[in-house]
C-alpha cells in the first residue's frame, strides 16, 4: 500500500492515517503505560472503535486533523499526532501518543515539529496548546524541545491509574509568522 506523505523528517513522516493502521494503533492505544497518559484513561478502546475513528472522525477538516506516524526506516505506523479540535480563533489543540517500543528515540521530537510545520505553514494557525500530567515527563521533555512553554498548572487535576490524582501542565506555542 502506497501512503500519502504530508511531512517527512530524517526519521518519521506524518501520513494520513488508513484503515490498515487501525490494528496497530489498537495495540499501541490499549498498552496500559501509553494508555495511563490519554485525556480518558479508564476508556477500553476497541478494534471497531480504531476503525470507526479513521473512517469519520480521523481528517476532518475543521473539525480535527490526525496523522499516522511512520518510522521512516520500516514504513511502519508507530503513533498518531493531531490537533483536535480546530478553534475559530486561529488555535489548536495537540494531542500525540506512540508505540512504547519507539519511545526515547527521537521520534515524537521530530514528529511534533513536523506537525508544527503543517499546522503554522499549512493551517495558519497562531497557537499550539496541549496538557501533560507532571509524571509524563517524557512528553514535557519532547514539548520543551520544541519550543513550548510551560504556562500554567492544575493541581490535582487528572486521575491516571496506578498514581492517583496528578497535577496537569498547560504548555503553549505560538506561530512565529502569524500575521
Amino acid at each position: 500500500m502506497e501512503r500519502v506523505i504530508i511531512r517527512k523528517g530524517g526519521k518519521t513522516s506524518l501520513a494520513i492515517l488508513v484503515r490498515e493502521d487501525a490494528p496497530v494503533l489498537y495495540r499501541i492505544i490499549n498498552d496500559p503505560e501509553v494508555h495511563k497518559y490519554l485525556s480518558s484513561p479508564s476508556r477500553i478502546y476497541s478494534l471497531v472503535d480504531e476503525y470507526e475513528w479513521i473512517d469519520n472522525a480521523a481528517n476532518v477538516f475543521g473539525q480535527a486533523i490526525n496523522f499516522a506516524i511512520l518510522e521512516n526506516e520500516t514504513g511502519q505506523t508507530i503513533g498518531v499526532i493531531g490537533i483536535n479540535p480546530l478553534e475559530s480563533d486561529g488555535k489548536g489543540h495537540i494531542g500525540y501518543f506512540l508505540s512504547r517500543d519507539s519511545w526515547g528515540k527521537g521520534y515524537m521530537t521530530e514528529a511534533l515539529s513536523l506537525m508544527m510545520d503543517f499546522a503554522f505553514h499549512t493551517m495558519n494557525l497562531r497557537k499550539i496548546y496541549t496538557n501533560v500530567y507532571e509524571s509524563n515527563v517524557g512528553s514535557r521533555k519532547v514539548l520543551e524541545k520544541n519550543g513550548f512553554r510551560h504556562c500554567g498548572t492544575m493541581i490535582r487535576n487528572h486521575y491516571i491509574p496506578g498514581e492517583g490524582y496528578a497535577d496537569e501542565r498547560t504548555y503553549e506555542i505560538f506561530n512565529p509568522n502569524f500575521q
